[in-house]
């Protein structure tokens, strides 16, 4: 079933209302790529739990992996939570995506460490990825990818001193009343921060455009964001290359615009029985168009 398309114009300085306008308004052109989104496949071998329907993500995954290899994509991304829980579950999905045409890349969200202690650090591996936060460039365009569960108490584990750390922090944010404090959640550690501010300034003087990618969100600052919200929003405002904050984590997806930049929250592939949701964006000199399927809305982001 189409979904409705929004046209979302972007400009410094100026919070904008989203407004639907019919996508035959905007003129014909060719991408410069385009690229495949997923999230939240979250599978493991158990019943539905709510509107959670995990053995159904399987079949879900291979219909998109099967629509997606019918365009000509430069890759694609999931962003977080590939399975629910056990390790054993990245079995099952992970032949499914190795029959995408186009390179996956994974961003890590809480529910890729719900696995026995032991194997928590072997998580990151089994994904393809040497590290948690990376970033690659493509034709002016730079895709960052941060890692919001560097700071967290499931990813290490118990009795362990990042462990400690992260349950402590928890607790003072949980005092301070910040929303974003609960243990699903977590945050870049310091190293990291430093890293993501430096591929900003690299951005800017390449005259290159940014995308972010990662799980959590970091607007709206509810019960879902990095437990340093703030200060990510902050950092991004800062520089005019950052465009777009791409994430899972909130099955039910979202948008915002705060003062031109867009942050998008994907629908969870895992909810529902019966419907999927996936994406692909293409990516223009001035915005970046995501055409959903299924439960997925399209989008128009202009880029401020």
């Amino acid at each position: 079933m189409p979904t409705r398309r929004k046209f979302l114009t972007a400009s410094t300085g100026a919070a904008l209302t989203p407004a639907a306008v019919a996508t035959e308004n905007a003129p014909a052109q060719t991408p410069l790529f385009s690229f495949g989104l997923m999230a939240d496949c979250q599978f493991v071998d158990a019943e539905a739990r709510g509107s959670r329907h995990y053995r159904k993500s399987p079949g879900k995954l291979k219909a998109a992996v099967e629509k997606l290899n019918r365009h000509d994509l430069a890759f694609s991304f999931h962003l977080g939570d590939f399975i629910d829980r056990d390790f054993t579950s990245f079995d099952v999905v992970k032949p499914i995506v190795s029959e995408l045409h186009a390179r996956l890349h994974h961003v890590l969200g809480n529910h890729d460490f719900d696995v026995e202690d032991e194997k928590k650090p072997q998580v990151p591996q089994m994904l393809g990825l040497k590290k948690g936060y990376y970033s690659l460039v493509k034709l002016g365009i730079r895709f960052v990818v941060i890692d919001t569960t560097e700071v967290s108490p499931y990813r290490y584990a118990d009795g362990t001193a990042p462990h400690q750390s992260a349950a402590t922090e928890l607790q003072q944010l949980r005092k301070q009343g910040k929303a974003g404090a609960k243990p699903w959640n977590g945050r870049p550690g310091e190293e990291q921060m430093e890293w993501l501010k430096n591929e900003l300034e690299a951005a800017n003087e390449a005259d290159e455009k940014v995308i972010v990618l990662g799980h959590h969100p970091i607007l709206p600052n509810e019960s879902h964001a990095v437990w340093n919200a703030e200060k990510m929003n902050e950092l991004l405002q800062s520089y005019s290359c950052a465009k777009l904050y791409l994430n899972g984590h909130n099955h039910a997806g979202h948008y915002m615009d705060a003062k031109g930049l867009h942050y998008l929250t994907m629908d969870g592939m895992v909810e529902t029985a019966d419907t999927n949701a996936f994406a692909i964006a293409s990516v223009f000199e001035d915005r970046l168009e995501i055409s959903g399927r299924e439960r997925q809305e399209d989008f128009v982001l202009k880029f401020r």
